[in-house]
């Protein structure tokens, strides 16, 4: 059997000859043509995913077998889907059933339903893949939506009708139990994949991350949706949270705040779960971030004061200078230059952890350079922030040289005779640096800048400040008072 379109598979065939003791109960209306033929066929879900794994031998990428798991078979059947599965799959099911995928996972009327496949009835929606020619949909086994809507111990949902009794459906949860713990390759290959990702994420274009990093994330959720427990549940509720984190994280620094709230609050509630103070301080750091940038710095304070107590070491120094920053825009000068010397007096000397990026001396210099400049110390700001620069050389640490830019930027205009040329060239260099990594949230910050110095019109009609204008087209179109 090989890959490809026109792969030769027997399912057809063979689900003619399935017997029908087993048949689906005809209770429940079916929620989709699969459940149809399946009811026509007198098949069980249970029977069905064993044929479906017997027909895709083979049928995947270099001849590789194709399985799914009866979680998956329970989601296409009661059209618990957000877009079609892997490309293989599809293959699969048309080829055992004579129909149309699109149509298999829709409704037994043919109308399309929302939220389930794509509207155009063709796998072109799906993502990334199986068969190195379509990307797989955004989950085969489940949307993350619904993941805690359905049943999470492996048994058949009610709205399948594939439970014929009480005594079954023990009998199911029983075997869940009994074979709950999760895959150990799985686990240590999301586990090595964390600390990879914590020293590759600074020197990574966001876009290239997005999509493993919601990948594993999925994974791990997967493996918390058996009954694991003990010391296992609580390495995959740490390892489900720190994907979850970096996700997040991902979503902040692309400008998409909303998405980063929600992974920042699912990882703040797995780090809760599993007991472990270095996710839930670079969680709070994070989302002290989001409040800051939305210009809620006594907000962003208390998210960072809350969380200081206890702090894991590797992330003490990042919270402090989460709270200089905020303390410094409500006016705390005083408080403000007292959590820069907290930080410096913790500053992190290890290797990078899972989490927020380091705070080490480079980010000690960063955030004092930060700090001092919206306390309008434009002269030493510029000191702080060279020093940044200066460790941060041939590093490939684009978000910390572009964000040290911006400081040194704010420096420039924050100082007894402000330096508008200055500035706005810093600014150049930190969209320079940020070029083609997908860094929203730092044009964001660049166009607020060059409002700041479009608003003086003797500044505005400097060379610079006007080439800056045309490294921005979408600046003006931003609302006015963001934070720079």
């Amino acid at each position: 059997m090989t890959d490809g379109p026109n792969v030769r598979i027997m399912g057809s065939d063979l689900l003619r000859r399935f017997p029908e003791e087993a048949a689906m109960p005809p209770d429940d209306p079916p929620r989709t043509l699969l459940a149809l033929r399946l009811r026509e066929r007198g098949l069980t879900v249970e029977r069905f995913v064993k044929e479906f794994n017997k027909a895709a031998r083979r049928a995947g990428p270099d001849n590789r077998d194709h399985a799914i798991s009866y979680r998956q078979a329970t989601r296409w059947v009661s059209g618990n889907i957000p877009s079609l599965p892997y490309p293989v799959s599809c293959r699969v099911l048309e080829a055992m059933f004579g129909d149309g995928a699109a149509a298999l996972l829709g409704p037994p009327d043919g109308r399309p339903r929302a939220g389930t496949v794509p509207s155009n009835g063709t796998t072109a929606g799906c993502f990334a893949g199986d068969d190195r020619k379509a990307p797989p949909a955004e989950d085969e086994e489940a949307s993350p939506t619904r993941r805690r809507d359905l049943l999470n111990i492996g048994v058949v949902a009610a709205t399948v009708g594939a439970l014929a009794d009480p005594a079954t459906r023990a009998a199911g949860i029983s075997r869940a139990i009994a074979t709950s713990t999760p895959d150990p390759l799985t686990l240590a290959q999301l586990q090595h994949g964390i600390h990879r990702l914590s020293t590759l994420y600074a020197v990574t274009p966001h876009t290239e991350l997005v999509a493993p990093v919601e990948h594993a994330w999925d994974e791990a959720e997967a493996l918390l949706e058996t009954r694991v427990s003990g010391t296992a549940r609580r390495d995959v509720e740490l390892v489900a949270g720190q994907w979850a984190f970096y996700r997040g994280r991902l979503a902040f620094s692309m400008n998409d705040d909303a998405t980063a709230l929600t992974f920042l609050v699912l990882a703040g509630q797995h780090a809760a779960a599993a007991g472990d103070p270095l996710l839930a301080g670079s969680v709070a750091a994070m989302r002290a971030a989001v409040a800051f940038f939305a210009g809620e710095f006594t907000t962003a304070a208390t998210i960072v004061q809350r969380a200081q107590p206890g702090a894991h070491p590797y992330v003490a120094p990042t919270l402090a200078s989460s709270l200089a920053r905020a303390l410094a825009q409500t006016g705390d000068a005083d408080g403000a230059i007292a959590a820069l010397r907290t930080m410096r007096d913790t500053v992190w000397t290890g290797l990078p952890q899972p989490g927020t990026e380091p705070g080490d001396e480079e980010a000690y210099e960063a955030f004092s350079a930060v700090t001092l400049g919206y306390l309008g110390r434009g002269e030493a700001a510029e000191v702080h922030a060279r020093a940044s620069l200066a460790l941060l050389q041939g590093t490939g640490r684009h978000v910390q040289i572009a964000g040290t830019q911006l400081a040194l930027a704010r420096a420039f205009l924050r100082r007894s005779k402000p330096e508008p040329e200055q500035a706005a060239g810093a600014v150049q260099d930190a969209l320079t640096v940020a070029a083609g990594k997908d860094h929203g949230a730092t044009v964001n910050r660049a166009a607020a800048i060059w409002r700041h110095l479009q608003a003086n019109p003797d500044w505005a009609r400097l060379p610079t400040v006007r080439d800056l204008a045309d490294q921005l087209p979408a600046g003006r179109a931003l609302p006015p008072g963001a934070i720079i």
